[in-house]
């Protein structure tokens, strides 16, 4: 008789547990692996957008207004800058230009900053100037010149201007009507001068030539022959007279006398903007001496 055995095999117990445990981990550390490159990748990239990325320029108002003379610090308010790589960089803004003038007294201006890695930012909004004039004349004579001597009326102008300052050199005369100085009453010339802004401003005056034969005419001297006011401003058209020549001798004109002299302002409106001319004359004796006072009355 022959006994037949019949193994059959058990798992072991702790062998499955450990394989089991085995894959949990392989799989624990594919994973931690693969989260781990995602996250790498992902700081790299996200570093390389950074750094493409360009400063920001904010400005708090689209308009700004402010004096002629108002400091680098009025200009740049309410403008702030970022840059994602660099943080805040409010400090860095720079005016980069301020554009000539679209109307009088309003132009563009137009900040600029630069990061780290020199990537430019620009931003621009308007700019009111809120007490800007245009260029302004002084008249250092009135045009009246004796019979033979040299006219060069150049020579007896100046101009100024709120930003750019002197700018008589700029100056540039036309005559209006005719191209030739001719007889005792020359022809109106036209000077005309144009600022950094490309404001231009321009001034008409008569040159006239009289005879002054005697040294007891009186001549009349202001300290500049040109006035400028507000419409509807009160004017002493005396206000500039500083002295009197009468023969061949100088008088301050307090010690001369105002009462000898006299203008004319019967073609001046102080409430109408434009260019008058006063004429003023002084006595002495038989004698009569003239002067003349531009007026520019501004609206």
């Amino acid at each position: 008789m022959v006994l037949k055995l019949k193994v059959t095999a058990r798992p072991v117990p702790g062998v499955d547990m450990s394989r089991s445990r085995l894959r949990l981990l392989m799989i624990s550390l594919i994973t931690l692996a693969a989260c781990t490159v995602g996250f790498l990748t992902y700081l790299i990239l996200h570093r390389i957008s950074i750094r493409n990325t360009e400063p920001e320029i904010t400005c708090e108002t689209d308009v700004i207004r402010v004096s002629v003379n108002a400091p680098r610090e009025e200009l740049l308010a309410g403008v702030t800058a970022f840059d994602a790589e660099d943080g805040d960089l409010t400090d860095s803004v720079i005016i980069e230009s301020i554009s000539q003038f679209v109307e009088k007294g309003k132009c563009t201006i137009t900040y600029a900053v630069f990061d780290s890695r020199n990537k430019a930012a620009t931003a621009s909004r308007t700019l009111y100037y809120t007490d800007y004039h245009s260029p302004r004349f002084e008249l250092l004579t009135d045009f009246i010149y004796s019979i033979g001597t040299a006219v060069n009326p150049l020579a007896g102008i100046r101009a100024y201007d709120v930003f750019d300052g002197d700018i008589t050199s700029r100056i540039s005369m036309t005559t209006v009507g005719s191209d030739e100085f001719s007889g005792v009453e020359y022809p109106e010339v036209e000077f005309r001068v144009i600022n950094s802004c490309g404001d231009v401003a321009t001034l008409r005056v008569n040159i006239v030539t009289e005879e002054r034969a005697s040294t007891n005419v009186p001549v009349i001297n202001q300290s500049n022959y040109l006035v400028y006011m507000n419409a509807g401003e009160k004017l002493d058209p005396l206000v500039n007279v500083e002295s009197i020549y009468v023969s061949r001798q100088t008088y301050p004109i307090d010690d001369y006398g105002r009462d000898s002299l006299m203008a004319d302002t019967s073609g001046f409106d102080p409430n109408k903007p434009g260019l008058y001319r006063i004429p003023i004359y002084c006595e002495a004796g038989d004698y009569v001496g003239s002067t003349v006072l531009y007026v520019i009355v501004e609206g």
